[in-house]
């Protein structure tokens, strides 16, 4: 039989310590006999292998694994010590490392494999020019678009079409990105022609939309008027002032408005009136004085009917001729600033002035002197409905005539019983019409016959 020391029993494995170890070995035969013998067990240290730390990645990027603690390096699922690769997933990777003496250890890294974000940079976008734009990127933690744009924030994009890309980042680090198209239609340049901008209340003019391609169109004027006609509106302007004209429309979907100020101006037409006075004037003072009472004009023309100049005067007075009776037209042309023209028209009536003289006294003695009593009647009254009576103290009709050029001669009654008139005051009716008014008058008076 056998016996070891240090605790070894023949043929039970053991595990030595790491280090040289003499192990002792007696064998005893049957006889009872014994001997021994030795053994120099050498322990070498297994290789300080390591894989090194754990690792995590992104999808897509490469990873390097090198070894360390021994002299050669055995990787399992295809990777070479000290070469990069792509790992595909999440593995526990295990290093096998050989030092000189050949002795082996192993040792395992953990390489995690992040998925890259699914970023979403939203629908591509159409909208117009000024229009508030808003990007709100999705599938990431942080976000950050090119052209300076702030995820989530609102900025105004320049016409035309414009590609904005989002780099999303998640809470490990990966990146992923997307893009998007916006599209950014000008506004529409509105534009509109008028055929008449200045006129005299009421006056209509047409404005003409020469947007092109325009749709859903408004008009607004500042007097009232909206229409949504897109081609032509016909506008009547009733009072007077000056008008903004706003014209909103449509272009591939865009809004544009444009407003022209005081565009239109209307001028109320001038109320003309005039007034004569006096309108009834005589040939003994003719002049007539004209009230101009017209509202809203400041050029005037006067013609006074009776072919003489023009006056631009703004109340002129004017003299009528005196040779006869006669009733003028008189008319007044007003006009505005603009030309806006009234007309007013009054009469003046010239008329005989009434004139006559009656003598107080006459002498029928036979001379050459005063032989005659006759009222003198010149202008103002009518010759056909004249009467002139006389009377004697008595009150008895000595004289009577229907005509203005007769006279009295003193006497009295008819054919061989005519005879002369005793001297003495008698008394004289006259009765007559006026020219001017058909104003029928009685006057009265005394007259001295003197012989």
């Amino acid at each position: 039989m056998y016996s070891w020391d240090n605790g070894v029993q023949q043929g039970v494995p053991f595990t030595p310590q790491v280090g040289s170890i003499t192990y002792t070995v007696t064998g005893i035969d049957a006889n009872g006999c014994e001997n021994s013998d030795q053994v120099v067990v050498t322990v070498n240290a297994l290789p300080p292998i390591s894989a090194g730390a754990d690792q995590a990645i992104c999808a897509g990027e490469s990873v390097t694994l090198s070894g360390s603690g021994g002299v050669t390096y055995t990787w399992n699922n295809g990777v070479t010590d000290g070469v990069s690769f792509m790992p595909s997933s999440t593995m526990i990777y295990t290093l096998t490392g050989t030092d000189s003496n050949g002795c082996i250890n192993a040792d395992q890294v953990n390489v995690v494999v992040n998925a890259l974000p699914n970023v979403n940079a939203g629908s591509n976008v159409v909208a117009c020019e000024n229009d508030n734009i808003i990007l709100t990127a999705s599938g990431a933690n942080t976000y950050s678009w090119s052209g300076g744009v702030q995820n989530g924030q609102s900025f105004f994009p320049p016409v035309g079409t414009t590609i904005y890309t989002v780099s999303g980042t998640t809470a490990q680090g990966c990146v992923g990105q997307d893009q998007l198209t916006v599209t950014i239609n000008p506004a529409p340049l509105v534009t509109f022609t008028i055929d008449q901008t200045l006129g005299c209340t009421p006056f209509t003019s047409t404005l003409t939309n020469t947007t092109p391609n325009s749709s859903n169109c408004v008009w607004q004027i500042t007097n009232g008027f909206v229409s949504s006609n897109c081609s032509s509106v016909s506008v009547e302007f009733l009072q007077g002032g000056c008008f903004d004209v706003t014209l909103t429309t449509t272009v591939n979907g865009c809004t544009g408005t444009f407003t022209a100020p005081n565009f239109v101006c209307a001028e109320e037409t001038p109320n003309a009136s005039i007034a004569a006075v006096p309108n009834t004037v005589t040939t003994m003072d003719s002049e007539v004085q004209f009230i101009n009472n017209t509202i809203g004009a400041d050029n005037y023309v006067w013609d006074f009917g009776d072919n003489t100049s023009e006056s631009q005067e703004f109340e002129p007075s004017h003299i009528y001729p005196t040779e006869e009776e006669e009733a003028y037209n008189v008319m007044m042309i007003a006009s505005s600033p603009l030309g806006c023209v009234d007309t007013a028209y009054t009469f003046v009536q010239v008329i005989e002035e009434l004139i006559y003289y009656v003598p107080n006294s006459f002498t029928p003695d036979g001379d050459i002197f005063n032989q005659t009593w006759q009222p003198i009647f010149t202008s103002g009254f009518d010759p056909y409905d004249f009467t002139v009576l006389v009377f004697n103290r008595w009150g008895e009709i000595v004289w009577e005539s229907h005509d203005h050029n007769e006279a009295w001669d003193g006497g009295y009654g008819t054919g061989q019983n005519y005879q002369m008139c005793q001297d003495g005051t008698y008394t004289w009716r006259i009765e007559f019409k006026t020219r001017v008014n058909d104003e029928r008058k009685v006057i009265t008076g005394h007259v001295s016959l003197i012989r």
